[in-house]
């Protein structure tokens, strides 16, 4: 799997600068090509979504929509697809070398990356069930029609319809987690702290410190 900046996307707010240039050293440090994706906003939804939803998780949800589209109309195999608070395990490229040598499903479609549950055994990876989070995750083109095709008119929290995705068997996670997010706040999704803290709580069960991450 080789990621270039034609399928490696980070969503950002146009005045997230600090934000900008802490992802500009991570991606720096990974020898990664990046093309930055500016995030939606409330002010510029395209599509419909669940009437629960606040203006700020639309908007989000709308940034990951925009990317799926995009995958779809330039005919891409894969896409990774990063929010601009994004942390990478030190080992992360590995970890991604690790799927191709274990995973033999032709037919996947989402790699969570980031995700909020802790899986057993560690260091391997594993079919995702109900893994929120969107930090960071690859999808498939074929994962990327689906979702398009599943909600479109009614769309709800990206994350939440990742989880509906992997309810097709196809989808895959890993343990520590090859991403986790920054910190309490987020300039793409509401206070974050709730996932933040019981990040902080799984990765201590086994001992894996955050230094580990970049």
């Amino acid at each position: 799997m080789k990621f270039t900046r034609d399928n490696t996307f980070c969503i950002s707010l146009l005045t997230a600068v600090d934000r900008q240039e802490r992802m500009k050293q991570r991606f720096l440090h990974f020898n990664m090509e990046v093309t930055g994706w500016l995030a939606a906003t409330p002010d510029n939804l395209l599509d419909s979504f669940h009437s629960t939803m606040r203006p700020s998780e639309k908007a989000c949800a709308q940034s990951h929509i925009n990317i799926w589209r995009h995958m779809v109309h330039a005919n891409l195999e894969y896409a990774l697809i990063l929010e601009d608070d994004a942390c990478f395990d030190k080992t992360w490229q590995l970890t991604m070398a690790q799927f191709e040598e274990q995973i033999h499903d032709t037919e996947w479609d989402v790699i969570m990356l980031n995700a909020s549950e802790s899986i057993r055994p560690l260091h391997t990876w594993l079919p995702a069930k109900e893994q929120y989070l969107t930090a960071g995750y690859v999808l498939s083109q074929r994962g990327a029609q689906q979702l398009l095709a599943q909600f479109q008119g009614n769309f709800f929290s990206s994350d939440w319809m990742l989880t509906r995705l992997q309810q097709q068997g196809h989808s895959y996670c890993y343990f520590p987690w090859p991403i986790i997010q920054e910190g309490t706040d987020s300039s793409i999704r509401e206070d974050c702290s709730p996932d933040r803290n019981k990040v902080l709580r799984l990765l201590k069960e086994i001992n894996y410190d955050l230094d580990n991450y970049i």
